[in-house]
């Protein structure tokens, strides 16, 4: 996947998983625009081939080591943590990224005074508190809130409970996701970018409200909202192939 061709679209995109799952879930979306792109799915630093991969606290550390692996010009495809991340990214290497596709995203997960359309903080520190004692347990749990809500639900959990069966990921990684994504406010960053910008979500997801929507675009007018009506916090799996031709036709319509 992603190897060189002068048939594809020069500009590769680079998928970046989120909490919990390495890049492998992933996979499937990336094959289904392979066929006119270069595709890379890039594994965040404790996960998968990057477990020997120091894991920092540091939002900015973890975007210095994403962007050593990311070829210039990249599409950055981020689900969940990994649009938090797109987001810091072309933030901070402008002149890298040039366009980010958040996928069942949010500048801020949780919810604040000011911003009511993220998850409660007391599920991520309930998270992380349990994660010394039971990993898997945590991660089924995870993978029933990713699954939760959609209309193929059951399909949908299947696929995630046998990605665990091969998912690589070290402790130390899953509790820097849970504090990123406990901490990060990135509103600030996403109104400032002037790249092509998209996000795709669920209106059916159980982790990011329906109205983060139009409260992303109210601080980022060039971000544009793409909704699957069936889908939950994963709609590149539970609606492949929908995922698939919106990105495409977005990536069409911005000559990406």
């Amino acid at each position: 996947m992603g190897a060189s061709s002068i048939q594809k679209n020069p500009n590769t995109i680079c998928f970046l998983h989120g909490w919990g799952f390495d890049s492998q879930i992933l996979s499937g979306i990336a094959t289904e625009l392979s066929a006119d792109r270069n595709t890379l799915l890039v594994n965040l630093p404790g996960y998968g081939k990057s477990r020997n991969k120091t894991p920092s606290a540091d939002i900015d550390n973890i975007a210095d080591y994403l962007i050593s692996v990311i070829p210039q010009n990249a599409i950055l495809a981020g689900w969940s943590l990994g649009g938090i991340l797109a987001i810091k990214i072309a933030h901070k290497f402008r002149d890298r990224i040039k366009a980010i596709i958040l996928l069942s995203s949010t500048p801020c997960f949780v919810k604040r005074k000011d911003w009511p359309h993220g998850i409660e903080q007391s599920l991520i520190q309930d998270m992380k508190q349990r994660l010394s004692s039971n990993i898997d347990a945590v991660l089924q749990e995870f993978a029933g809130l990713v699954a939760g809500g959609d209309l193929a639900s059951k399909q949908t959990l299947r696929e995630l409970k046998l990605l665990l069966k091969s998912n690589h990921v070290e402790p130390e990684a899953l509790l820097t996701g849970l504090d990123i994504l406990s901490h990060t406010d990135l509103r600030k960053e996403l109104s400032g970018l002037d790249c092509s910008m998209m996000l795709l979500l669920g209106k059916r997801d159980r982790l990011i409200a329906p109205s983060t929507g139009s409260a992303s675009m109210a601080i980022q007018p060039l971000l544009q909202i793409y909704e699957i009506e069936s889908a939950g916090h994963a709609p590149f799996l539970s609606n492949k192939k929908e995922s698939a031709e919106i990105i495409s036709r977005y990536l069409c319509a911005a000559d990406l």
